[in-house]
């Protein structure tokens, strides 16, 4: 008899911990993480030493707030795949998410191998992975690395820290929640959110003589990270996965980023291959 296909989604009953709300489609960025995470170490298994990174990984359980259903979110998502990482590395800044993201993997995934951290994720990322394991094999370390911010809040000199080592980026761009929302706060001469996301602090000037329409800021800034990341050596050749609200409008992206296409390939036969699966139930 074929074996059940492994499915991402997974409904848990509570357990009296705190929980995160989410809105239905946040399902769909839950499938693709599995299913990333699934080819990746099913793909790369016993060539790596693999480390799956989240750094805004929440309390572990999301509850759908229109069903009331109770999941798990992406790491534990990550913790269950078929084929395990070698090593896990989980943050949040939020000392109540943090806690109940530990006691649920001491509970449920006891036999991993996780390292913990609750700290602004621009200020921990050179101390997380000098914090990896030393593993006794002679291979090398491929790290998957989920980043998962609900605004701009993520320093492009992360990226560039993180881009030292051999890792690929699944990262939420929420340009349309907060980029939208926020322009006009972040348009204030002393405001250094956008020059951080983007990591040009003279991004303004881009917007004189309207050679970029400010209604066009939100691509503006998916442009100008794109091109930063590529600076970094990272390819930019797998489309970004839109988040709606239903049939309504995007309220965020999911953008991959990868230095060898190997990794491209992957996250494009997931999205061509699977997009069916993707879609919100």
């Amino acid at each position: 008899m074929m074996a059940a296909k492994w499915d991402p989604i997974q409904y848990v009953e509570d357990d009296d911990l705190p929980v995160m709300e989410i809105g239905p489609w946040a399902q769909k960025k839950f499938k693709l993480v599995g299913k990333y995470c699934d080819i990746f170490t099913k793909g790369m298994k016993g060539k790596w030493n693999l480390i799956y990174m989240d750094l805004f990984c929440g309390p572990g359980f999301v509850r759908n707030k229109v069903s009331g259903q109770l999941m798990r979110n992406s790491a534990l998502i990550a913790m269950s795949t078929p084929v395990p990482f070698d090593h896990y590395i989980l943050n949040d800044f939020d000392r109540a998410a943090f806690e109940a993201m530990k006691a649920r993997v001491d509970r449920l995934h006891p036999e991993l191998s996780v390292q913990y951290s609750c700290a602004d994720a621009n200020s921990c990322v050179e101390e997380l992975l000098a914090g990896r394991p030393t593993f006794s094999n002679s291979k090398q370390t491929l790290t998957f690395c989920f980043i998962d911010p609900f605004s701009l809040n993520l320093d492009f000199e992360t990226i560039r820290i993180l881009a030292k080592e051999k890792v690929d980026i699944l990262m939420l761009h929420a340009l349309q929640m907060d980029g939208n929302r926020n322009r006009g706060r972040y348009w204030q001469p002393d405001h250094e959110r956008v020059a951080r996301f983007t990591g040009n602090p003279d991004w303004r000037s881009k917007f004189a003589d309207d050679r970029i329409p400010v209604h066009s800021f939100c691509k503006f800034l998916a442009d100008e990270f794109d091109v930063n990341m590529k600076a970094l050596g990272y390819r930019l050749d797998t489309k970004k996965e839109p988040i709606s609200m239903g049939s309504r409008r995007i309220i965020y992206y999911l953008a991959f980023y990868s230095k060898h296409e190997r990794g491209s390939e992957f996250f494009g036969k997931i999205q061509r291959g699977n997009n069916d699966q993707l879609e919100l139930f």
